[in-house]
Protein backbone atom coordinates (compact mmCIF):
# COMPACT_ATOMS: atom_id res chain seq x y z
CA UNK A 1 0.00 0.00 0.00
CA UNK A 2 1.53 3.15 -1.16
CA UNK A 3 0.03 6.51 -0.65
CA UNK A 4 0.46 10.04 -1.11
CA UNK A 5 -0.10 12.48 1.31
CA UNK A 6 -1.70 14.56 -0.69
CA UNK A 7 -5.15 14.40 -1.16
CA UNK A 8 -6.72 13.76 -4.90
CA UNK A 9 -9.91 14.62 -5.76
CA UNK A 10 -12.18 12.14 -7.05
CA UNK A 11 -14.09 12.64 -10.38
CA UNK A 12 -16.62 10.33 -9.58
CA UNK A 13 -17.87 11.98 -6.65
CA UNK A 14 -19.66 15.54 -6.76
CA UNK A 15 -17.47 18.46 -5.48
CA UNK A 16 -19.83 18.66 -2.48
CA UNK A 17 -20.24 15.31 -1.52
CA UNK A 18 -18.13 14.55 1.77
CA UNK A 19 -15.72 12.33 0.56
CA UNK A 20 -14.33 14.52 -2.32
CA UNK A 21 -10.62 14.35 -1.68
CA UNK A 22 -10.46 11.71 0.33
CA UNK A 23 -7.35 10.03 0.49
CA UNK A 24 -7.86 6.54 1.59
CA UNK A 25 -11.35 6.21 -0.02
CA UNK A 26 -9.99 2.85 -1.97
CA UNK A 27 -8.45 0.87 0.64
CA UNK A 28 -11.05 2.29 3.80
CA UNK A 29 -13.94 -0.36 4.79
CA UNK A 30 -16.37 2.61 3.24
CA UNK A 31 -15.15 2.00 0.00
CA UNK A 32 -17.91 -1.29 -0.05
CA UNK A 33 -20.37 1.90 -0.71
CA UNK A 34 -22.05 3.27 -3.27
CA UNK A 35 -21.60 6.69 -3.82
CA UNK A 36 -25.45 8.16 -1.95
CA UNK A 37 -24.58 5.22 0.81
CA UNK A 38 -21.44 6.79 1.05
CA UNK A 39 -22.26 10.43 1.93
CA UNK A 40 -24.86 9.62 3.95
CA UNK A 41 -22.48 7.44 5.88
CA UNK A 42 -19.45 10.21 6.15
CA UNK A 43 -22.25 13.10 7.49
CA UNK A 44 -23.14 11.20 10.09
CA UNK A 45 -19.21 11.21 11.06
CA UNK A 46 -17.16 14.18 12.50
CA UNK A 47 -13.28 14.70 11.27
CA UNK A 48 -10.83 14.30 14.52
CA UNK A 49 -7.48 15.94 14.41
CA UNK A 50 -4.62 14.96 16.52
CA UNK A 51 -1.08 16.80 17.14
CA UNK A 52 1.95 14.32 17.63
CA UNK A 53 1.77 12.68 21.31
CA UNK A 54 -2.04 13.42 21.91
CA UNK A 55 -3.89 10.59 22.53
CA UNK A 56 -7.20 9.26 20.60
CA UNK A 57 -7.82 6.94 23.48
CA UNK A 58 -6.65 5.40 26.45
CA UNK A 59 -6.55 1.71 27.12
CA UNK A 60 -10.02 1.02 29.74
CA UNK A 61 -11.76 4.48 28.06
CA UNK A 62 -15.53 3.77 26.97
CA UNK A 63 -15.49 2.93 23.56
CA UNK A 64 -18.08 5.35 22.45
CA UNK A 65 -16.40 5.85 18.77
CA UNK A 66 -15.25 4.02 15.77
CA UNK A 67 -12.80 5.52 13.46
CA UNK A 68 -11.01 5.25 9.76
CA UNK A 69 -7.70 7.00 9.69
CA UNK A 70 -7.31 9.31 7.10
CA UNK A 71 -3.87 10.73 7.61
CA UNK A 72 -0.98 10.31 10.13
CA UNK A 73 0.18 7.12 12.25
CA UNK A 74 -0.94 6.12 15.62
CA UNK A 75 0.66 4.23 17.82
CA UNK A 76 -1.44 0.99 19.61
CA UNK A 77 -0.30 -0.09 22.98
CA UNK A 78 -1.12 -1.90 26.30
CA UNK A 79 -0.04 -1.14 29.76
CA UNK A 80 1.41 -3.87 31.60
CA UNK A 81 0.83 -4.83 35.03
CA UNK A 82 4.33 -4.26 36.55
CA UNK A 83 3.78 -0.61 34.82
CA UNK A 84 5.99 -1.36 31.48
CA UNK A 85 4.56 -0.54 27.97
CA UNK A 86 4.12 -2.77 24.94
CA UNK A 87 3.35 -1.41 21.45
CA UNK A 88 1.20 -3.78 20.03
CA UNK A 89 0.94 -1.83 16.33
CA UNK A 90 1.05 0.81 14.44
CA UNK A 91 -2.21 2.20 12.36
CA UNK A 92 -1.47 3.50 8.69
CA UNK A 93 -4.10 5.66 6.64
CA UNK A 94 -7.19 3.08 5.50
CA UNK A 95 -7.20 1.00 9.40
CA UNK A 96 -10.17 1.43 11.22
CA UNK A 97 -10.04 1.19 14.89
CA UNK A 98 -12.11 1.00 17.70
CA UNK A 99 -14.46 -2.04 16.66
CA UNK A 100 -14.18 -4.25 19.98
CA UNK A 101 -16.70 -6.68 21.42
CA UNK A 102 -15.96 -4.96 25.02
CA UNK A 103 -17.00 -2.03 26.75
CA UNK A 104 -13.68 -0.51 27.39
CA UNK A 105 -10.70 0.22 24.49
CA UNK A 106 -8.48 -2.84 24.85
CA UNK A 107 -5.43 -0.29 23.91
CA UNK A 108 -3.52 3.01 24.08
CA UNK A 109 -3.57 5.04 20.79
CA UNK A 110 -1.68 8.26 20.27
CA UNK A 111 -0.62 9.93 17.33
CA UNK A 112 3.35 9.62 16.12
CA UNK A 113 2.66 12.09 13.53
CA UNK A 114 -0.03 14.78 12.68
CA UNK A 115 -3.28 12.73 12.22
CA UNK A 116 -6.50 12.80 11.09
CA UNK A 117 -9.48 10.76 11.10
CA UNK A 118 -13.19 10.21 10.46
CA UNK A 119 -14.96 10.25 13.55
CA UNK A 120 -18.45 8.10 14.46
CA UNK A 121 -20.55 7.49 17.06
CA UNK A 122 -20.59 3.48 17.77
CA UNK A 123 -23.99 3.51 18.21
CA UNK A 124 -24.77 5.16 15.15
CA UNK A 125 -21.78 3.12 13.50
CA UNK A 126 -24.04 -0.12 14.50
CA UNK A 127 -26.95 1.03 13.30
CA UNK A 128 -25.87 2.01 9.73
CA UNK A 129 -23.68 -1.75 9.17
CA UNK A 130 -27.24 -2.86 10.53
CA UNK A 131 -28.97 -1.62 7.33
CA UNK A 132 -25.31 -2.52 4.95
CA UNK A 133 -24.33 -6.23 4.99
CA UNK A 134 -22.15 -5.59 2.28
CA UNK A 135 -20.11 -2.73 4.80
CA UNK A 136 -20.13 -5.63 7.49
CA UNK A 137 -18.64 -8.09 4.82
CA UNK A 138 -15.67 -5.45 4.64
CA UNK A 139 -15.63 -5.20 8.17
CA UNK A 140 -15.05 -9.18 8.51
CA UNK A 141 -12.03 -8.77 5.45
CA UNK A 142 -10.40 -5.85 7.91
CA UNK A 143 -10.48 -8.25 11.20
CA UNK A 144 -9.46 -11.57 9.22
CA UNK A 145 -6.02 -8.51 7.96
CA UNK A 146 -6.11 -7.57 11.26
CA UNK A 147 -5.78 -11.42 12.73
CA UNK A 148 -3.06 -12.55 10.43
CA UNK A 149 -1.06 -9.55 11.52
CA UNK A 150 -1.62 -10.27 15.14
CA UNK A 151 -0.12 -14.50 14.52
CA UNK A 152 2.47 -12.67 12.10
CA UNK A 153 3.49 -10.74 15.48
CA UNK A 154 3.25 -13.59 17.91
CA UNK A 155 6.02 -15.49 15.15
CA UNK A 156 7.97 -12.44 14.93
CA UNK A 157 8.31 -11.98 18.79
CA UNK A 158 8.56 -15.43 19.86
CA UNK A 159 11.02 -17.26 16.69
CA UNK A 160 12.36 -14.47 14.88
CA UNK A 161 16.39 -13.13 16.12
CA UNK A 162 16.58 -9.44 16.38
CA UNK A 163 18.39 -9.40 12.67
CA UNK A 164 15.30 -10.87 11.52
CA UNK A 165 12.39 -8.98 13.61
CA UNK A 166 14.01 -5.29 12.28
CA UNK A 167 14.66 -6.54 8.67
CA UNK A 168 10.59 -7.85 8.69
CA UNK A 169 9.51 -4.88 10.31
CA UNK A 170 11.45 -2.82 7.54
CA UNK A 171 10.17 -4.65 4.83
CA UNK A 172 6.62 -3.81 6.33
CA UNK A 173 6.83 -0.23 6.91
CA UNK A 174 7.73 -0.32 3.23
CA UNK A 175 4.48 -1.42 2.50
CA UNK A 176 3.07 2.12 3.77
CA UNK A 177 5.31 4.41 2.43
CA UNK A 178 5.65 6.54 -0.17
CA UNK A 179 7.30 5.43 -3.19
CA UNK A 180 8.94 7.82 -5.68
CA UNK A 181 9.83 6.62 -9.26
CA UNK A 182 13.60 5.44 -9.71
CA UNK A 183 14.46 5.83 -6.02
CA UNK A 184 15.12 2.36 -3.85
CA UNK A 185 12.08 1.20 -1.95
CA UNK A 186 11.63 4.05 0.46
CA UNK A 187 10.77 3.27 4.24
CA UNK A 188 9.26 6.26 6.30
CA UNK A 189 9.86 5.64 10.40
CA UNK A 190 7.73 8.50 11.85
CA UNK A 191 7.55 6.75 15.11
CA UNK A 192 10.71 6.99 17.84
CA UNK A 193 13.56 4.30 18.26
CA UNK A 194 12.07 3.37 21.26
CA UNK A 195 8.65 2.70 19.67
CA UNK A 196 10.28 0.48 17.44
CA UNK A 197 12.20 -1.08 20.07
CA UNK A 198 8.56 -1.62 22.53
CA UNK A 199 7.19 -3.00 19.41
CA UNK A 200 9.70 -5.61 18.29
CA UNK A 201 10.14 -6.77 22.29
CA UNK A 202 14.18 -5.67 22.08
CA UNK A 203 16.39 -3.03 23.82
CA UNK A 204 16.74 0.56 21.42
CA UNK A 205 20.72 -0.33 21.72
CA UNK A 206 19.83 -3.27 19.96
CA UNK A 207 17.87 -1.48 17.23
CA UNK A 208 20.65 0.92 16.44
CA UNK A 209 23.25 -2.13 16.69
CA UNK A 210 21.59 -3.96 14.20
CA UNK A 211 20.62 -0.98 11.68
CA UNK A 212 24.20 0.01 11.86
CA UNK A 213 25.06 -3.55 11.08
CA UNK A 214 22.31 -3.69 7.89
CA UNK A 215 23.95 -0.24 6.93
CA UNK A 216 27.14 -1.50 6.56
CA UNK A 217 26.53 -4.88 5.07
CA UNK A 218 25.26 -2.76 1.87
CA UNK A 219 21.45 -3.51 2.71
CA UNK A 220 20.05 -0.36 3.95
CA UNK A 221 20.95 3.63 3.75
CA UNK A 222 20.12 5.93 6.51
CA UNK A 223 18.27 9.11 4.94
CA UNK A 224 17.89 10.77 8.31
CA UNK A 225 16.53 9.75 11.75
CA UNK A 226 13.22 8.43 10.18
CA UNK A 227 13.37 7.79 6.49
CA UNK A 228 15.79 5.16 4.48
CA UNK A 229 16.52 3.07 1.74
CA UNK A 230 15.79 -0.30 0.97
CA UNK A 231 19.24 -1.20 -1.30
CA UNK A 232 18.64 -4.57 -1.24
CA UNK A 233 15.13 -5.90 -0.77
CA UNK A 234 15.90 -9.80 -1.45
CA UNK A 235 18.66 -10.00 0.57
CA UNK A 236 16.77 -8.00 3.35
CA UNK A 237 13.98 -10.80 2.57
CA UNK A 238 16.69 -13.72 4.01
CA UNK A 239 17.50 -11.99 6.62
CA UNK A 240 13.67 -11.10 7.98
CA UNK A 241 13.69 -14.82 7.61
CA UNK A 242 10.69 -14.31 4.99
Amino acid sequence: MYLSNLAVADPQLGCDHPCNGCPVREIAVCNALAQVELAAYRRGGTTRRLSPGEPLCWQGDEATHVYTLTRGTLRLSKLLPDGRRQVTGFAFPGDFLGVTMEDEHPFTAEAVSNVELCQFSRGRFDGFVDTHPHMERRLYSAAARELAAARDQLVLLGRKTATERLASFLLDMAKHSEQNAGDPLRVSLPMSRTDIADYLGLRIETISRELGALKAGGLIRMLGVHELWILDPAKLGQCAAD
